[in-house]
This record gives C-alpha cells, sequence and structure tokens, in this order.
C-alpha cells in the first residue's frame, strides 16, 4: 500500500470556538515544523480540493474575528467573539501552519504561508505585544527557508526538487522585511525594549546564556529577550534570501558606443 494514502491529513483543533485560550493552550505549542508527506497532493484532486477548502474556510473566521474587534455589532451568524489579544490570533493561525506544511505540496505551501505570515504581520500593531509572535514566525520562518533551500539529507525527500519562483521570492522578502518592522513598533509601542541585535550566523550558547541578566528576558522561554527575539524574526529565510535576489536578475544588455 502506498505509503501517503495512509498518511491522513490533520485536523486542528476548532480553537476558533474558544472564545478565551488559556494560557496553558499558547504556552505549550513549537515552533518546529511537523513531518510534511513523502508525496505532493495531486493537483485536483478531492484531497487539495478538500485541504484548500478547509484553510480557506478557517482563513476567513480569523479574519471575521479580527473585524469583530473593530465592531460593536452583536453576533448575528455565530456567537465566535473578536479578538481581544494577539495570543488568541496565534491559537486560531498556528495549527493551520502545521496543516499547510504537511500537506508536502509546495504549490499550497508557499501560497498559504504567505498568506498566514501576511495575517501575523498586519495584526501586530493591533494588539499589545505578545512575544507569541517568535514561534509562530519561527515556525514560518523555518517552512520557507526549507522550501526555498532545502536541507541535502532531508528526512522526508519528496519526488522532484520545487523551483520558488522569483516573484514568490520578492513577496516572501518583502512580507518578511514588513513584519520585522511591524514587530519593533508593536513592541516600542507596548513599552520594550526594540533594539535589534547584529547575530552572526552562528549563536553560541553564550549568547544564550547572556539574555538571563535581561530585565525583559526573565520571564520569556529560555530566557529569550525581546529584543533578541526581534532580531531574530525570519533570520534563516534572510539569510538566503540576502543575494539571492540579486544573484536571480539577469544581466542587462550594455549598448556599445
Amino acid at each position: 500500500m502506498d505509503r501517503s494514502q495512509t498518511h491522513r491529513l490533520p485536523t486542528p483543533p476548532a480553537s476558533a470556538a474558544s472564545p478565551v485560550p488559556s494560557t496553558a493552550s499558547i504556552g505549550t505549542r513549537t515552533s518546529t515544523l511537523p513531518t510534511p508527506r513523502l508525496h505532493r497532493l495531486q493537483p485536483g484532486s478531492q484531497k487539495e480540493i478538500a485541504l484548500i477548502n478547509y484553510l480557506d474556510d478557517r482563513i476567513l473566521k480569523i479574519t471575521r474575528r479580527y473585524a469583530k474587534k473593530f465592531s460593536h455589532e452583536g453576533p448575528e451568524k455565530d456567537d465566535t467573539p473578536g479578538y481581544t489579544t494577539y495570543d488568541q490570533f496565534v491559537v486560531d493561525v498556528d495549527p493551520l501552519v502545521d496543516v499547510v506544511w504537511i500537506s508536502g505540496t509546495p504549490t499550497i505551501q508557499i501560497p498559504y504561508l504567505l498568506s498566514l505570515a501576511g495575517l501575523a504581520c498586519s495584526y501586530l500593531q493591533a494588539f499589545p505585544f505578545s512575544t507569541s509572535v517568535f514561534a509562530l514566525t519561527s515556525k514560518i520562518d523555518q517552512g520557507f527557508a526549507t522550501l526555498l533551500q532545502p536541507p541535502e539529507n532531508c528526512p522526508t525527500p519528496v519526488t522532484m526538487p520545487y523551483h520558488v519562483f522569483m516573484t514568490d521570492k520578492v513577496r516572501i522578502k518583502s512580507l518578511i522585511e514588513e513584519t520585522r518592522v511591524a514587530a519593533v513598533n508593536a513592541a516600542s509601542g507596548s513599552g520594550h525594549d526594540a533594539r535589534i541585535h547584529d547575530l552572526s550566523e552562528t549563536e553560541t550558547e553564550d549568547d544564550e546564556k547572556d539574555t538571563e541578566d535581561d530585565d525583559e528576558g526573565e520571564d520569556l522561554p529560555q530566557n529569550m529577550s525581546i529584543s533578541l527575539g526581534l532580531s531574530r524574526i525570519y533570520k534563516r529565510t534572510l539569510e538566503i534570501l540576502g543575494d539571492s535576489l540579486v544573484a536571480d536578475v539577469p544581466p542587462q544588455a550594455q549598448d556599445n558606443d
């Protein structure tokens, strides 16, 4: 039996039905992506159609909850309340990132990771700053980096490598740069130290230890200071795209006088 047929796409919990997510539900989330399918979904297949419909429906519910934050109208079609914190948004969007990645289908992963990353960026400054953005963007960063530069010893290699088009690379880089700016503004607006550190390509354990004495990092996971967390947003993807966009641009023809 084809192993891919037994790997069912998981259904994330209907967190939108939970008005107030618990602190535990936020704190126990991981910033690591799950293992994807061994084989991509067939274009036009029932599984692909069902997944796209599911993701579109969930994203629509997320945007509705966000819109309700600014509306004083009573519930009409549903009784789901609007978001009051960024953490509530993360609880809803985080499992969707997992489902998108598990699909193992780049033609789904790229546009939907872009869409979810776009929401994560757009909603940042509408709420008091939350460090939950670090785990969420770290997971999406892992996805972008893997699609742009697959590891040589990937445990679940796809049947054929996928080429990320230049237009997608430009969209990804523009979005992550916008997110980094939005995160700094949101943190600064909430009274946090929003200085950006100049991180080297290899971070040592001493870098982690240095944050233990940071007053703002004492209550954060792994003693990470907010300023250090801001510096790491989409760090892997930026390192990959830093020169690739220039390298992919064809040389301009020069006129010989």
